[in-house]
């Protein structure tokens, strides 16, 4: 088995507006670059591409887009390519809609960075032995829908609110970890995953939130250790060898996936505001942290086991005039909480934008098997609840769902959510049920790849 990961910075100029608010801002400044990382696993003629970018979520046409390059440039198949979103709120506006202003031109420089991360990742491929691993962050993300005590479900209904009940759904703090060693027992790059809303930073800089501090924070970790290098790696311009170092462009190669996380986020109501670092830096470097006193322990050993599977399925979009009056009777009620009213005069507002709608939408489920190791992709903001559905019905010893893949549908939380109340079921689009859906059809993908 072969391996190689490849990263680019894909922040756009200042000035740009940025997505994951109510009202539109503009980039004044960057706290920390945003990337586009990618993996690529090869077994004889078998290749596999794993790519994590630093945007809120990516439309089904750039994610086209940008497997076209990839596909054209590699050869790998654009069904073997799982492309997620970290879904961080400080980056830019992808998808156009009133009040949110897209920039075409930045989006396609984004296109053909990203698909140069994936290529470069290609090129950088390494003989690997590999090893999976899990650990666990408790105490740091939590599910953000809530029972009250007037029978609905809030979401983020403020901080020590006498009138909780309980949390309306489960947590993930499962840390999956896959560590690649090169044939001298080398680590050469390392992908690990959690389950938290890219929403800890606000503000009008971009960012890549949690996730930006976990994979600095990994890489910092391992800074002065022997690593790996890739046959791209090992030699220079015209093929000249390098120095034993790698001349300095040896690196370990890192991917952070964020996994099924519609409905959590880094409030604990009960407790109140996070404390020092702060939740950026209490997920990031908890997370780098616990991935890598995984990675340690992990002993990689030579490994074929790879492939991919995708498959085209049909969402059922909710009639516009039912989600109309269903907005407007949420409204209407006085036990409907505060986010998910603001959430009903939205979709209220952007009426006519929805009536250009089609009833059906297609969508993209991918699965991809790496070792031990089951990765499905989804094209929403799918609740933790589905994620760890997917875990649980799948054979393999290590698994996850990656939020926010191969496109974007919205919200997509759990069936039984539509009738309790709260942001997400008032954000759906699509018909109760096409959680499971997804959920479903994942399974039968990850259960075709470990029957192989």
């Amino acid at each position: 088995m072969k391996a190689g990961f490849g990263e680019v910075v894909v922040t756009p100029p200042l000035g740009t507006g940025m997505a994951g608010d109510f009202t539109a801002r503009r980039a004044e400044g960057i706290l920390d670059d945003l990337y586009s990382r990618a993996l690529v696993v090869s077994e004889g003629d078998v290749h596999v591409a794993l790519v994590v970018t630093d945007l809120i979520y990516v439309p089904d046409a750039d994610v086209a887009a940008m497997k076209e390059r990839v596909t054209a440039a590699t050869g790998i198949p654009g069904d073997h390519i799982l492309l997620a979103a970290t879904h961080t709120h400080t980056g830019p506006i992808t998808v156009a809609k009133p009040g949110f202003h897209r920039d075409d031109e930045a989006m396609t420089t984004w296109v053909r960075l990203t698909a140069g991360a994936v290529e470069m990742a290609f090129r950088r491929r390494t003989e690997v032995k590999v090893a999976a691993g899990r650990g666990s962050l408790p105490g740091v993300a939590f599910n953000r829908r809530y029972r009250m005590k007037n029978g609905r479900v809030f979401t983020n209904p403020g901080l020590g609110n006498p009138d909780i009940i309980e949390a309306a759904g489960p947590v993930d703090p499962e840390v999956v970890v896959l560590r690649f060693d090169d044939l001298e027992g080398r680590p050469v790059g390392i992908l690990t995953s959690f389950s938290c809303h890219c929403d800890t930073v606000g503000g009008s800089m971009f960012s890549a939130d949690w996730v930006g501090v976990a994979a600095a924070t990994l890489r910092r970790i391992f800074a002065g250790m022997p690593l790996g290098k890739t046959e791209a790696q090992s030699r220079g311009p015209g093929g000249i060898q390098l120095p034993p170092d790698g001349g300095g462009v040896n690196q370990l190669g890192v991917v952070v996936v964020n996994t099924a996380s519609g409905d959590i986020n880094h409030f604990n109501v009960f407790s109140g505001k996070p404390g020092w670092p702060g939740a950026t830096y209490q997920i990031g470097v908890g997370l780098a942290a616990e991935t890598a006193r995984v990675a340690v322990t992990l002993k990689p050993e030579p490994c074929s086991a790879l492939g991919a599977a995708a498959r085209r399925i049909t969402l059922q979009r909710i009639p516009l005039e039912q989600f109309v009056a269903e907005s407007k009777a949420a409204l209407a009620d006085p036990r409907t909480g505060r986010m998910e009213a603001r959430r009903a005069e939205a979709n209220l507002s952007y009426a006519s934008f929805y009536a250009e709608e089609p009833p059906q939408a297609e969508a993209e489920v991918i699965c991809l098997r790496i070792g031990p190791v089951l990765i499905s992709g989804c094209p929403g903001e799918m609740s933790c609840e589905l994620g760890l559905a997917f875990k649980k019905e799948v054979p393999a010893p290590y698994a996850f769902m990656a939020n926010l893949a191969n496109g974007y549908h919205g919200y997509i939380p759990a069936a039984r959510a539509y009738e309790e109340g709260g942001y997400e079921n008032r954000s759906a689009r699509y018909v109760p049920g096409t959680g499971e859906l997804m959920v479903t059809t994942a399974v039968e993908l990850a259960k075709e790849l470990w029957n192989e």
